[in-house]
């Protein structure tokens, strides 16, 4: 045990370790502090800083995008299928909305179970125009800057707000079309961009 890690630290530390080891991410503030018997998550909080400065971990924003020091790493390959994936905000499945384009959090994608791209990020979606293939509260992932074809589902932004829709080029124009037949179709042919095809979502069941 480094001398300058007192006994919580190194508990929490070794807590990560087989967490990581074991599922290929690390656990969340609150799963650390269920694990250490904290009441809340800002003694996690306190720790984890107090750890990141002793360079024993490298972290950005939330508890998802822990990494160990390489020095650390039992397995040092272990880490390598698992990219952290920003969740930016919301997109409407249905009229138009904007999407707030902050970073929520960072999700764990298993890169052997599904490829994300450095520029891939989750959108959380609101409304119901996509029926039951995408639901309200569905987090999409959206892989910009690939090509597009016929009938896939993309985010587009038309002006500046967002939706999401399947695609239908035509020859003057683009038709962005509802999986719900309820809603009408928005024909768009100028201040229309694609930002990015959705290849994946994550569904929560409550």
């Amino acid at each position: 045990m480094p001398p300058e890690l007192n006994a919580r630290q190194q508990e929490i530390l070794d807590f990560l370790a087989q967490t990581i080891r074991e599922r290929g991410f690390p656990p969340t503030f609150r799963e650390i502090a269920e694990h250490c018997g904290f009441r809340s998550t800002q003694a996690v909080s306190r720790h984890l800083e107090a750890l990141e400065k002793m360079g024993c971990i490298h972290r950005e924003s939330g508890a998802r995008s822990i990494r160990l020091a390489s020095r650390l790493l039992e397995e040092p390959d272990s880490t390598e299928p698992v990219r952290m994936v920003p969740l930016v905000g919301e997109v409407a499945a249905g009229r138009p909305i904007l999407a707030v384009e902050d970073i929520e959090d960072r999700l764990p994608v298993r890169q052997d179970w599904l490829p994300v791209h450095e520029r891939s990020f989750f959108l959380r979606v609101r409304g119901d125009s996509m029926a039951e293939g995408i639901q309200a509260g569905d987090l999409v992932l959206v892989d910009p800057g690939v090509r597009v074809h016929r009938a896939e589902i993309v985010v587009a932004m038309i002006e500046d707000e967002a939706t999401v829709k399947r695609f239908y080029p035509e020859a003057d124009r683009v038709v962005l079309r509802s999986d719900n037949p309820t809603y009408a179709d928005i024909v768009v042919s100028r201040d229309f961009r694609v930002v990015g095809r959705v290849s994946a979502l994550i569904r929560k069941y409550r």
